[in-house]
């Protein structure tokens, strides 16, 4: 979990696998675009490497931006739609808006001054473009880097062609000192030094070193793919195999057009090498979006050919080929992508095998299976929610599947089901609403599958306070379940329902749907509905006065909480249950509850309930006297609503205000003002520890991160992660496929590199590098009690 903006000089951009080669003259022209204009794009082919130039400059850049450096990957993104909700992903924010994301994201990021990183445009070019005319037009202090196939096309925006690797020029003398020279060949050196520890370019190679960069145009992709293979080729033979897979191109005007061919001649050639097992597998992996872990590997590409107890061989095999990337996450499965050049390709060889349909249908059955496990209502409700927060693409991918394939509708039915609990936590509500309505217009009229989409649409414009929607929505999936004798569907229904009778002030006919849900929950023993019915039924009474039955409802939903192990609807009825504890008379008690709400929303990362307990808590802390305590946390509740685009519920608003009344009387103006800034600058994380603790952490010494990942290679940043997470030479070959002495000389060398004298130390090193902080109402009436949803 992370906190939105992540403070002053956040970043996202990621560490550097491999090590940063030439490119000076376009880095420099990068950063002088950037200080002259507010929208950069970066042009050129496939593997020409686009995305790295970008990625460096903004590294080196991102000092002079306070508010940040952040990437925006575009890559594994189908629907337009869901541009702006990648660029909230990006900067860790849930957008937990109402209406338009783009306004939203405007008003966030209105004032900071930022500079985002678009990568991967080219197939969403009009979305970019209005996000980006949009943003640059707003926020005067943001400035934007595209990457992409294609110019935006907007006014304002400079351009800029990143040509391939430089290489000799022809008729140069041809030696080993001035072939280095040549950021290409200095590249392919590199990595081969990588595969082959003392490769050197002497005498003896340089005319066919130079041959075989100048074969693949200086093509950063193209000559990692041939690098990698030196491990069991030689250069000739390297010349002498991509001579034939490159002589249909012929050698006439070498323009973007043929070094695209270029690099896809390569790739194929690069396929060609793998055996059969890997060639399919390279294809399978095409499937996912945006990642993949092992288990998802095997669930999905497993079968026919691909026996699942070779897969794990077969990833490492990909990895060393510079097929697969890999990332190392310290007490976290490991975690693979396709380069997208190279997805592509994985595409349409899967579309040739005539494999595409089965392996989406499996994906989906896949991320079917993980919606299931985070719908499950028990104690791994945590990290459950951590891991499908890593596939949303997945999830997003799976969905757009559905949508074109009417069979599958029921199924993405069933996951959008189980997701609900997900998405009314992280959102975004918006974007979820509606692309599951579009899908429901794909199901039939009276089927479970449709009646399970508008549900899970109502609880979305719930959460958006689209109070009529939410009502029309339930009526409708009411009337399906009714008619197919789907007792939770109906129980479900009648539940949501009764929260915009709530909100309108119609306090009965919210108890009595809540009452008739209930009965049906106990009838059939759906435990987790019982307990949502039995939650709200403790804030609706909580709010009309009636506080012994609140009290008593509560008690019985909190033990029904703790019986499955969830969080979710914990924090809500720890929430009402202090407040109806509360206006009972036991303040202490009543406070206590609400601390631990708190708790369990930042558990959870559910910022939407955060804000609520947040001003519960505050409105304690005000009746109390404790006026400063009362004025950091509206400060601290209205950092997560900015965090999550949301705004204060005018529901809340006589109840905030009175709270922030209280206060001020109490400190005075000014004091009021610094003690609500001093909450409005608190991360959610300090936040939340302040709201249960009742003290502000104290901040940890700044660690300085200088440039020394920089020094490792990709393989020694490798194993460097795994010997700091306590892994041993031994279990470090097994894991990366590399002999034991090989592991014991990269040790040393790491070692060596960063001046450190043993494993100790570079367990420390790695964790200053490495580590990030964690982040992630019913607000009284007028007369103290507490308010509706």
């Amino acid at each position: 979990m992370g906190d939105g903006a992540r403070g002053r000089r956040g970043s996202n951009l990621p560490a550097e696998l491999t090590s940063f080669v030439g490119r000076r003259p376009e880095l420099r022209e990068v950063k002088r675009l950037l200080t002259t204009t507010r929208l950069l794009t970066l042009t050129g082919s496939g593997g020409v490497g686009k995305t790295r130039l970008a990625l460096r400059a903004a590294a080196e850049m991102s000092r002079g931006f306070p508010d940040g450096a952040w990437l925006v990957q575009l890559a594994s993104i189908h629907d337009p739609l869901l541009v702006t909700q990648a660029v909230f992903s990006a900067l860790g924010v849930h957008d937990l808006s109402a209406g338009l994301s783009l306004s939203s994201l405007t008003e966030y990021v209105a004032g900071k001054r930022l500079l985002l990183v678009l990568d991967n445009c080219e197939h969403l070019l009009d979305a970019c473009a209005v996000l980006a005319v949009t943003l640059v037009k707003t926020c005067p202090e943001l400035r934007l880097l595209a990457t992409s196939r294609q110019p935006l096309g907007v006014t304002g925006e400079a351009r800029m062609v990143v040509p391939p690797m430089a290489l000799p020029v022809e008729g140069d003398e041809v030696s080993a000192q001035r072939l280095l020279g040549s950021d290409a060949v200095r590249l392919l050196s590199e990595r081969a030094t990588a595969v082959v520890p003392g490769f050197m370019i002497d005498a003896e190679n340089a005319a066919a070193v130079l041959a075989l960069c100048r074969r693949l145009d200086g093509i950063p992709l193209a000559l990692e793919l041939a690098a990698v293979r030196l491990g069991s080729l030689s250069i000739e033979q390297l010349n002498h195999g991509l001579a034939s897979e490159l002589s249909i191109l012929g050698r006439g005007d070498r323009g973007a057009e043929t070094r695209q061919q270029t690099l896809e001649a390569t790739i194929s050639w690069s396929y060609g090498l793998l055996d059969e097992r890997e060639r399919m597998l390279w294809a399978r992996l095409s499937v996912f979006a945006g990642g993949f872990e092992e288990d998802a590997v095997i669930g999905v590409c497993s079968g026919t050919g691909l026996p699942a107890g070779q897969i794990l061989e077969l990833l490492g095999a990909l990895v060393e080929k510079s097929i697969l990337q890999r990332q190392v996450r310290h007490g976290r499965a490991l975690r693979y992508w396709l380069l997208e050049t190279l997805r592509q390709y994985g595409q349409q060889r899967l579309r040739e095998l005539g494999e595409e349909v089965a392996m989406q249908q499996r994906h989906l059955a896949w991320i079917c299976a993980l919606a299931r496990s985070t719908g499950t209502w028990d104690d791994r409700q945590v990290e459950s929610f951590a891991r499908m927060s890593d596939e949303r693409d997945n999830l997003w991918a799976a969905l757009y599947f559905c949508s074109r394939e009417p069979a599958e509708v029921a199924a993405g039915a069933q996951a959008a089901w189980h997701m609900m609990t997900f998405w009314a936590c992280r959102g975004p509500f918006s974007g979820v609403r509606r692309v599951l309505t579009s899908l429901a217009e794909t199901a039939p009229q009276r089927s479970l599958a449709r009646a399970q989409l508008l549900w899970v649409a109502a609880v979305m414009a719930h959460r958006e306070n689209d109070y009529g929607a939410c009502a029309a929505l339930c009526e409708a999936s009411l009337q399906i379940g009714t008619e197919l004798r789907d007792v939770e569907l109906v129980a479900w229904s009648l539940l949501v329902g009764a929260i915009p009778l709530w909100a309108a002030g119609d306090l009965a006919g919210a108890t009595q749907r809540l009452e008739s849900a209930l009965t049906l929950a106990e009838l059939m023993q759906v435990k987790h509905v019982e307990l949502d019915a039995r939650s709200t039924l403790c804030g609706i009474l909580t709010a009309a006065g009636e506080l012994d039955h609140a009290i008593e409802l509560g008690e019985r939903s909190l033990a029904i909480s703790k019986g499955l192990g969830e969080l979710w609807v914990r924090g809500f009825a720890l929430n009402y249950l202090g407040q109806a504890t509360w206006l009972r008379g036991d303040r202490p008690r009543g406070e206590a509850l609400a601390r631990e709400a708190a708790a369990c929303k930042h558990a959870l990362d559910d910022r939407n309930g955060l804000a609520i307990v947040l001003e519960t808590l505050a409105w304690m802390a005000a009746e109390l006297g404790r006026h400063e305590r009362a004025a950091c946390l509206l400060g601290a509740a209205e950092r997560v609503r900015h965090e999550t685009s949301q705004t204060l519920i005018e529901l809340f608003r006589t109840q905030h205000d009175r709270s922030e009344s209280i206060a001020v009387q109490g400190l005075g103006r000014k004091t009021f003002e610094a003690a609500f800034a001093r909450g409005r600058a608190m991360t959610i994380s300090d936040g939340a520890a302040f709201a249960v603790e009742g003290k502000q952490r104290p901040k940890p010494p700044p660690v300085a991160v200088t440039e020394r990942p920089l020094e490792l290679t990709r393989r020694e940043l490798e194993i460097a992660q795994l010997a700091a997470g306590g892994l041993t030479n031994k279990q470090i070959a097994a894991r990366l496929f590399l002999s034991q002495r090989t592991v014991e000389t990269h040790i040393t060398n790491i070692l060596n590199k960063l001046g450190l004298d043993s494993r100790i130390q570079l367990g420390r090193w790695m964790s200053d590098l490495t580590g990030t902080g964690t982040s992630t109402s019913e607000e009284p009436s007028r007369d103290g009690r507490p308010g509706r949803p």
